[in-house]
This record gives structure tokens, C-alpha cells and sequence, in this order.
């Protein structure tokens, strides 16, 4: 996964509430299907453990987690 696709999804997060909400609260796979992520990638993104926004983030921008 790379840096851009985190920041589009981090951002889009930030700015549309709904998809927030899917991306928290169960709804995740389904929230992540506009993004083009492999399936490799989006068993990765899958394994976030967070129940906000702020720490959802911080998971995916770990050292070792972000691609180039």
C-alpha cells in the first residue's frame, strides 16, 4: 500500500462522515472497495485494530506498514 493511498483514504475519512463510520464500525470492507486495493492490501488494512479516526490513522502510518 502505498503513501498516496493512505493519505486518499485517510482523507477521504476525515472529510466524508458516512464512509468514516463504515470504515469503523464494521463496514470496512465494504468502505474500502472504491479504493483499488489488492487483496493482499486490503487484508492488511482489515487487520486495524481502532475505533477512531486518529488511531486508525496512526496504524496505517507505522513505520513498516506504509509502502513506497
Amino acid at each position: 500500500m502505498t503513501t498516496r493511498q493512505i493519505d486518499e483514504l485517510i482523507w477521504r475519512a476525515f472529510t466524508d462522515s458516512g464512509f468514516r463510520e463504515r470504515l469503523l464500525n464494521g463496514q470496512r470492507r465494504e468502505a474500502l472497495g472504491a479504493f483499488g486495493l489488492s487483496a493482499a492490501e486490503q487484508q492488511v488494512v482489515m487487520t486495524v485494530k481502532a475505533d477512531t479516526l486518529e488511531s486508525f490513522a496512526g496504524a496505517l502510518c507505522h513505520p513498516g506498514f506504509c509502502g513506497s
